[in-house]
């Protein structure tokens, strides 16, 4: 059975797009990930220390992404689109700017602690 002969089955189409579609998502993901993480945490990052961190969202966030967060870290509270965070590990900080949905993390101030 030819290549060609299997690109003409749909099922076989269909896979192909989905393959296409999820790995250019993963792509998207991967390639801004890091712009979401402010330059001022990537010293912190290298030292491999847990952090508190400020993460803003574009919306309001509810109790799903609240929940979400708090496997990461504990969630000290939330004040507009910011939940802070505390005891995030690097690794872990890198996991949530996967998110498409954050749209920045910062270092906590500390009148926000």
């Amino acid at each position: 059975m030819s290549p060609l002969v299997l690109l003409r089955h749909r099922s076989v189409v269909f896979l192909l797009v989905v393959a296409v579609a999820w790995g250019g998502w993963e792509l998207f993901l991967t390639l801004t990930a890091p712009g979401r993480i402010d330059p001022a945490l990537r010293p912190a990052l290298e030292e491999r220390a847990p952090l508190a961190v400020a993460i803003t969202f574009g919306f309001a966030p509810e109790n799903f992404h609240i929940r979400l967060l708090q496997s990461y870290g504990v969630v000290s509270g939330v004040q507009g689109t910011t939940v802070f965070v505390n005891r995030v590990s690097p690794d872990d900080l890198r996991r949530i700017a996967r998110y498409y949905w954050v749209q920045q993390i910062t270092m906590q101030s500390e009148r926000a602690k």
